[in-house]
């Protein structure tokens, strides 16, 4: 009988099987062949250790089951990471299908382990009286995941959440592949200049660029992946907005191949029967059942105290807009460009000015490291001889004490191939078990600068660092036994709350005059600008909250459907559940249903509420640190050591609880947010954050009740963004 040839030398599972320390993998040598083999020979790792764990006549321990488990899953763990950076940064025509093939192998082989019966009856005869801390909170996590998974349904019905699991899997895969070409096909092509009035010089530049690219004459505006588009802000066409704003709204919503509407459907349906299957009443239920916020009553309670405090706040935004410019029309694809002006008066600010006090090295060096190092002692190098998986590609050493504890890969611009919005993941996750150190993504979409010009940020995109970079502490810092346990690899709802805090920093006091240089002059930026900065996060947040909650109200009711529910017109759901809120229909969610990506491509099904959940945590950590002087290296080094190191190890508000000394009131997020016009009170070192506040974040409120029948769809011609690894150690 013939048997498959390998290669001789694979650089893929040469990774994934011995990582060299602190080093990066060739990713030039990749092929996909490659990376097909390293998933077999993962998966023959995992089954022959499995197999010995079975066979064992001993009885089930720790280490003889628990800890062997985690071993014998460890090369799966590792080639994931690999295939996620894969998928987001360098999804080309080459790799696209075989990044496909090999998440749904591996996801099946995951879930063949969670579902062994045999091998689940073994854990849960585990005794775990005698386990400290952190190794019991392992093996309950590994019993978690397989009871999740249905290891303790019969047969058959585990049989069937498998399928059920591998074919969200497949079809999220999928929308994600549509939607990104989609998004590509639906870029607004100009040829009229005149269209482009009010469009700053480095965006018409960077459109002419793209239009040649696709070789086509005249300007491209590519879209972004939210509703709103980065140049509705500066056109000053109201005819270009519409059709920009069109184009953004209908991704994913009309006939033809970039149709998302039935995959919707399948997920969405899929998804409620497993919950049906574990024993759950929805999909939302399932889901975060899991998270901190521990159920969907929680989660909309947060989300609809919101709801009037925006609604407030943008009724006085379009207000002053009507009162101050009496604009000829005001529709959803206006507002994004008035409440831009708005905020840009009412701060003082030009955006393309400010943006020549940041360019990026500045802002990296000088602004984002600077903070790292005097609130955590960690510093910096780049290493220039370390290529990664893309010429662009950045590396950074992090040093503490002389020794280096991790690397940086930073991606900055955005290309062809690589997926939208910013994001951090963890190539190789930190363990005392495996002796390894974190290597870290992180990655921009920032719009390359012309050629020899400087790279420059706008305020946003100066955040946005900030931000990413607070998850990349997080991976950094971490300081487990366990990789499957370290840095983020923490509840969904939580895991954004390290990189809101960073944010902070951005625009701080003790930061900003320490990078923000004018790129030609080197003059300092202007101590009234700084203010302007920092008095312009609060404004336009009633617009931006009630994006974000029309959102997040729009995943969980689409994960609030009954097991058996199928939706036959997505539209019309949207536009129901949309309705039930009782938020402004002139602006529309962040994300509508055919381009939401985090929850039907990115793993935050039922979870994009976990960015205000983690951001009432933030808020509160932040004036926190504000208490303890700001940029302290004492308040930063215990922040560390209780908050960002344990990873998963401990539970999350436990470590929460015991470092404030109670569960963070929603008061300093309406703070942040310019929501409520109380002044900051700090929680001092010791005492009950709670006593500021009788609102907490899992307080009341509920997600509204839609019909399912999906009567009543707009026509179709007119309807117009790192998740926590598998447990393996």
């Amino acid at each position: 009988m013939q048997t498959e040839q390998r290669p001789a030398s694979n650089p893929v599972w040469d990774f994934v099987s011995a990582p060299p320390d602190l080093a990066l993998p060739d990713f030039s040598a990749f092929t996909p062949e490659h990376l097909h083999d390293a998933a077999r020979r993962a998966i023959e790792h995992q089954e022959t250790r499995i197999a010995r764990i079975r066979s064992a006549s001993t009885d089930p321990t720790f280490a003889n089951t628990t800890l062997q488990l985690g071993e014998a899953g460890h090369p799966l763990f590792r080639l994931q990471a690999l295939v996620r950076v894969i998928e987001a940064n360098l999804l080309t025509e080459e790799w696209a299908e075989p990044v496909a093939e090999v998440t749904q192998v591996l996801l099946q082989a995951r879930l063949h382990a969670l579902l062994d019966g045999e091998l689940f009856s073994r854990l849960e005869h585990v005794p775990t009286s005698e386990l400290n801390p952190v190794d019991r909170r392992r093996h309950e996590l590994q019993l978690l995941d397989a009871v999740r998974a249905g290891a303790r349904l019969d047969l058959e019905s585990r049989s069937h959440a498998g399928e059920i699991i591998a074919e969200i899997e497949a079809l999220s895969s999928e929308f994600t592949r549509i939607l990104r070409q989609e998004s590509h096909d639906r870029a607004l092509h100009l040829t009229d200049p005149e269209a482009l009035a009010g469009l700053g010089e480095t965006a018409r530049g960077a459109a002419a660029r793209e239009a040649a690219e696709r070789g086509v004459e005249g300007w491209v505006l590519p879209l972004a992946n939210t509703s709103q588009q980065p140049a509705l802000a500066q056109l000053t066409d109201p005819r270009t907005r519409a059709e920009l704003f069109a184009a953004s709204l209908s991704r994913g919503s009309q006939r033809g191949p970039g149709d998302l509407r039935e995959i919707v459907s399948d997920i969405t349906t899929l998804r409620a029967a497993l919950a049906g299957l574990l024993g759950y009443r929805s999909y939302a239920g399932y889901a975060i059942d899991a998270q901190t916020a521990n159920s969907p009553d929680a989660a909309g309670g947060l989300l609809a105290a919101l709801v009037d405090p925006a609604l407030a706040r943008l009724a006085e935004e379009l207000a002053t807009i009507r009162e101050r410019w009496s604009p000829d029309r005001l529709e959803a694809a206006d507002i994004s460009h008035w409440v831009q002006r708005l905020v840009a008066e009412e701060s003082g600010l030009d955006p393309a000015r400010i943006a020549e006090y940041f360019e990026l090295d500045r802002v990296l060096f000088d602004g984002v490291f600077y903070a790292a190092h005097n609130l955590y002692g960690v510093e910096f190098s780049e290493r220039r001889d370390m290529p990664a998986w893309h010429p662009d590609v950045r590396v950074f050493e992090a040093f503490e004490d002389g020794r280096v504890i991790g690397l940086v890969c930073l991606d900055a611009c955005a290309r062809p191939g690589k997926g939208g919005g910013a994001w951090m993941d963890q190539l190789v996750s930190q363990g005392r078990l495996t002796g390894e150190k974190p290597i870290v993504t992180l990655s921009l979409n920032l719009t390359p600068a012309a050629p020899g010009a400087p790279q420059l940020l706008s305020p946003d995109e100066t955040i946005t660092l900030f931000h990413e970079f607070g998850h990349v502490l997080h991976g950094l810092f971490s300081n487990s036994t366990y990789p499957s346990l370290s840095g983020t690899a923490v509840p969904r709802d939580y895991v954004e709350f390290p990189s809101q805090l960073n944010e902070m920093w951005a625009f701080h006091q003790q930061v900003l005059p320490n990078y923000a240089v004018h790129v030609h002059t080197g003059e300092p930026l202007p101590a009234a600008e700084a203010e302007r900065l920092r008095r312009a996060r609060t404004l336009g947040q009633g617009f931006r909250t009630v994006e974000y909650l029309a959102a997040a109200l729009l995943d969980l009711g689409w994960h609030s459907l009954d097991p058996g529910d199928q939706v036959t017109d997505v539209l019309a759901f949207e536009a129901e559940v949309l309705a039930a809120t009782g938020l402004d229909s002139l602006v529309p969610p962040r994300y509508r249903t055919t381009y939401f990506a985090h929850i039907f491509g990115n793993g935050y099904a039922a979870g994009y509420y976990s960015y205000l959940w983690s951001e009432v945590i933030a808020a509160h950590a932040a004036e926190w640190f504000e208490a303890h002087g700001g940029l302290d290296f004492e308040a930063g080094s215990a922040f560390r050591r209780e908050i960002l190191a344990p990873g998963n190890a401990v539970h999350p508000m436990t470590a929460i609880i015991d470092f404030f000394g109670g569960v963070p009131p929603i008061d300093a997020l309406l703070r942040r947010r310019g929501l409520d016009a109380a002044e900051p009170g700090g929680s001092g070192t010791g005492g009950d954050p709670a006593a500021e506040s009788t609102t907490s974040a899992a307080e009341a409120g509920a997600v509204p009740e839609v019909d399912t029948s999906g009567a009543g769809s707009p026509d179709d011609e007119d309807a117009h963004h790192a998740a926590p690894a598998p447990r393996g150690d």
